[in-house]
């Protein structure tokens, strides 16, 4: 059995190689808005859970058939610091963090059963493909001399950045033969899709009253959100609604937000104003999300997608799906023991 440290520093196309994965996988550590992070609680987890680590030096502990991989203490927080503080004070909820804990994880399990079983399908590597690699890395350092410092500072050499790229280079290749179990979309799924995630336009008026607002706040503005919908549906103007009672941003442009697609507005939103079907509609009852309570007026109904457009995102969608489903498969090879002092991610919560 083999053991292996996440202390690697040298950056490879541009990712951190130290615990991470290759650059362009599919279980990077980032939700893709940390604001609207789901709670990570009653998730069942790909892989086992082991003892906790009482060692003040280590974070995360991996094994499996493949080997042993460690991630100290320093580096977990130092990457877990680095993106929480681009998180605004309210979307530090303990569900988000919990979520970013767990999704670090997740990668740090993932790098270490993709380079095992990479290595264990005996993936080829030509030479070239190696060397090619080096130069690019050898170029973001004014020499060789340099990077050769740099390697030292981790305990490596020329050769053993070699091998660690011709393992990224493997896990690279696997990567791609999972995502490409998947299966194409039919002309009618494409149909769906395009009409689905087609591009719209719409008016809002918000009346702010966050999650954390005073019961009285969010009674009153959930009433004066009603009586706007009310005046709106009486053929007042909705533009000079928004102008005079709308807390935001779009306010002076009479509450128009442009186009936008479905992904592009929180859910409680986009699902309001997908729903509308004509120009001019208002939905019915104000729309609550984490910034207040929205009066929402549909201003045009869009277009469905363009339909190469849509296949091709949902071939990425689906590529992405079932490279996650397989890496699931191969995760439920590990163990994964954590120190709960650095690693907050629930694991040994009753």
């Amino acid at each position: 059995m083999s053991e292996r440290s996440g202390e690697t520093r040298i950056r490879i196309d541009g990712d951190d190689a130290g615990p991470g994965p290759a650059s362009g996988s599919g279980f990077d550590a980032s939700p893709s808005d940390a604001g609207d992070s789901g709670s990570s609680e009653g998730t069942e987890l790909p892989y086992a859970v082991g003892d906790s680590i009482s060692s003040a030096d280590i974070a995360l502990l991996v094994s499996s058939e493949y080997g042993t991989d460690t991630l100290n203490a320093s580096q977990y927080q130092r990457q877990v610091k680095m993106r929480t503080q681009k998180l605004s004070p309210d979307q530090r909820s303990t569900d988000t963090l919990q979520s970013i804990h767990r999704d670090f994880v997740r990668r740090f399990a993932g790098s270490h059963v993709m380079t095992g079983e990479a290595k264990n399908k005996d993936l080829s590597v030509s030479s070239d493909q190696i060397e090619k690699r080096l130069k690019q890395i050898t170029q973001r350092y004014q020499s060789e001399e340099e990077l050769k410092k740099r390697l030292a500072q981790n305990n490596m050499t020329m050769d053993s950045l070699r091998s660690y790229i011709a393992d990224q280079l493997r896990t690279q290749t696997l990567q791609q033969q999972m995502a490409e179990q998947a299966e194409e979309p039919t002309d009618a799924e494409v149909e769906e899709y395009s009409k689905e995630n087609r591009r719209i336009r719409a008016q809002h008026i918000l009346l702010r009253a966050g999650k954390d607002a005073p019961q009285s706040k969010i009674d009153s503005a959930r009433q004066a959100a009603a009586a706007l919908i009310d005046s709106a549906n009486a053929g007042i103007d909705f533009a000079e609604l928004a102008r005079r009672h709308s807390e935001g941003p779009s306010a002076e442009q009479g509450g128009d937000l442009g186009f936008f697609t479905r992904d592009q507005m929180v859910e409680p939103f986009s699902e309001a104003a997908f729903a509308l079907a004509d120009s001019g509609d208002v939905a019915s009852e104000p729309v609550r999300t984490r910034f207040g309570f929205h009066v929402i007026r549909l201003t045009n109904e869009g277009e469905p997608m363009d339909s190469s457009k849509a296949r091709q995102q949902m071939m990425q969608q689906r590529r992405k799906d079932t490279f996650d489903q397989e890496l699931d498969k191969l995760l439920e090879k590990a163990t994964v023991r954590a120190n709960p002092q650095f690693v907050q991610a629930g694991l040994y919560e009753n």
